[in-house]
């Protein structure tokens, strides 16, 4: 949904799908909404798609029944230290059936010619992983909530470093 925004999706009791966007900041949400064409002909049927203001480091009974969370780019753009908080609401609370994460992999970032060495892809990610990092916190993850992972790459992979982007597919 809106950039640096986590996806919440849930099904309804009744059957149908409906989808929540999480986002701590209003213009994300605004520019989401817009794109979205919330409340306009041509847009989503009306309760089938909710933005959120908030914040994944807490508690959310608005999506606290979610079948599904989906964090697009979301997390190299929290401080590292605040992980295990996010870990523990996302996998421990809601605990959703299926959680998909995508990331940065900072193995390719190499292969970026206007990157220079060391540096993140945006001013505001606190940390970029490569793959073997994002393997083993998947790993600790999966022994510390109970879900298993599917980690895969997205984009063009390079033989040595990988693709662009790296997903864990969470499934409890």
């Amino acid at each position: 949904m809106a950039k640096a925004s986590c996806s919440i999706g849930s099904c309804a009791k009744n059957g149908s799908t409906s989808c929540s966007g999480l986002d701590p900041a209003i213009r994300e949400l605004e520019w989401a909404a817009k794109r979205l064409k919330l409340n306009e002909f041509g847009g989503p049927p009306e309760d089938r798609v909710t933005l959120l203001h908030g914040s994944l480091t807490y508690r959310d009974s608005r999506w606290a029944e979610a079948d599904v969370a989906v964090l697009v780019e979301v997390i190299e753009h929290l401080d590292e230290d605040r992980l295990p908080m996010i870990e523990r609401i996302i996998f421990g609370e809601t605990a959703p059936k299926f959680v998909i994460v995508t990331t940065p992999n900072a193995d390719y970032n190499p292969l970026f010619p206007s990157l220079a060495a060391g540096a993140f892809r945006h001013p505001d990610h606190r940390f970029e992983w490569g793959r073997v990092r994002f393997e083993a916190w998947a790993a600790r993850i999966g022994e510390i909530y109970g879900y298993s992972a599917a980690l895969s790459g997205i984009g063009a992979v390079d033989p040595v470093l990988g693709a662009p982007t790296q997903m864990a597919v969470f499934t409890r």
